[in-house]
């Protein structure tokens, strides 16, 4: 069914409502008319909850804020907790009364703090979402502000050096014949002039989301000790990133256990 996001008259933030809500259209829009559940990190006055209930009709909306909201439901379809998005145990009792079998959806809309919405996001994706269910984090630039505008953020500063094919053929010509008999050397020389890691940038929500490209890429592999510090398949099938928000996909067919001979070729490699 196919149904535009208008949050016209809700009283969303008119940046959120301009940039970050139509990235949401592609993912919600086979959604409408189902009987989903839906939960939001960080809810703020609840404008946004009142619009997910609209939208969606037939739903399940449940919020989540530090603060407490009132919202106004003769439908009696929108439930608010009030709590830290870091609370595992309000988070399990939170699924275990409205989405028992798993959230359709969840939106981390909370804190934008790296440490803590990592927290949330992985003990979520692990127990209570649904597999082949959808995790969205909106506002993942906040790492790239200073250290005195967002706790956990950073100014991005790259650093590299950039050489020419040519120039890097020559220099290497000329230390195989100054070290003949060093080609181990002149491999370490190699990687240390070209700049095998590429300059990037970590600082709060930023390496939290390149640490989500690594769990999609390499699975259990990736970050044995996250979220419970088990070693399972975390299962992310797709990433989907813009500058406002980012789309975690889980998958549908997951290896919850692994065996015992993957396990010890991860841990041996330590």
């Amino acid at each position: 069914m196919n149904k535009s996001i208008n949050t016209e008259g809700y009283g969303i933030h008119e940046g959120k409502a301009r940039h970050l809500m139509p990235s949401y259209e592609p993912f919600f829009a086979p959604l409408v008319g189902k009987g989903i559940t839906l939960l939001e990190l960080g809810i703020h006055e609840g404008a946004s909850l009142r619009f997910w209930h609209d939208y969606f009709e037939n739903a399940t909306i449940v919020g989540l804020d530090c603060n407490s909201v009132n919202i106004n439901d003769p439908t009696g379809m929108i439930h608010v907790y009030r709590g830290y998005q870091e609370d595992t145990k309000l988070l399990d009792r939170i699924a275990a009364e409205w989405a028992p079998d798993g959230f359709d959806v969840v939106i981390d809309d909370c804190s934008h703090i790296g440490k803590l919405t990592r927290i949330s996001f992985y003990h979520i994706f692990q127990n209570h979402l649904k597999q082949g269910g959808l995790y969205a984090i909106e506002d993942w630039g906040t790492g790239y502000l200073p250290w005195y505008q967002w706790p956990d953020g950073g100014c991005y500063k790259p650093k590299s050096r950039l050489y020419s094919r040519n120039q890097l053929q020559n220099s290497f010509q000329r230390l195989s014949q100054i070290f003949p008999r060093f080609p181990r050397l002149i491999g370490v020389l190699q990687r240390l002039s070209i700049g095998a890691t590429v300059p990037s940038h970590k600082y709060g929500m930023v390496g939290f989301v390149k640490e989500l490209l690594d769990a999609c890429s390499l699975g259990a592999t990736a970050i044995p000790k996250s979220g419970s510090g088990r070693y399972i398949e975390y299962g992310i099938s797709k990433l989907q990133i813009n500058a406002y928000l980012v789309v975690v996909l889980k998958a549908k067919d997951i290896m919850r256990k692994p065996n015992r001979d993957s396990l010890n070729t991860l841990t041996s490699s330590w």
